[in-house]
């Protein structure tokens, strides 16, 4: 039996250098996905979902020598549910990537009080940052590549 319950509540909960380290991870998996020092503008693959496949585009929107903008476009084949949009910027200084704008709703704040307006759940920013990070694993491991990135 645990005594000190209080020590499980922080534990689980996610602070600023969590964040910055789950940024640094995402950093180093799009660099593997979409290398953006090859200056190829775009990435157009699929990704399979049960028996069909559902298309993801990411593009580079602006790019600088410190900071890039991606964005992320995936389209789902569920008939009622929207497409996912991500807004990502790319911090090329201190190797970071962070998930600015998730389907169009954007985050600024690391916690959320709750409920809120949107209702948001309390760490909203850092489940964007970890479904990105999953996404990046997952599209690393199954994407499929489409014929107009051989050109």
């Amino acid at each position: 039996m645990i005594k000190n319950k209080s020590y499980l509540r922080t534990s689980a909960r996610k602070g600023l250098n969590d964040l910055i380290s789950l940024y640094e991870i995402n950093y180093i998996k799009l660099m593997k996905l979409l290398p953006i020092q090859e200056k190829k503008e775009e990435i157009n693959f699929l990704l399979p979902e049960g028996i069909s496949n559902s298309e993801v585009r990411i593009y580079i929107e602006r790019q600088s020598r410190h900071t890039s903008k991606l964005i992320l476009h995936k389209s789902n084949l569920v008939k009622h549910s929207k497409d996912t949009e991500m807004e990502i910027f790319i911090y090329h200084d201190v190797k970071m990537a962070e998930v600015r704008k998730f389907n169009g709703q954007r985050q600024f704040w690391l916690r959320n009080k709750y409920p809120n307006k949107h209702m948001s759940t309390k760490d909203e920013k850092f489940q964007w940052n970890i479904f990105f990070s999953e996404f990046l694993t997952y599209s690393k491991k199954y994407g499929l590549s489409s014929l107009e990135n051989m050109h």
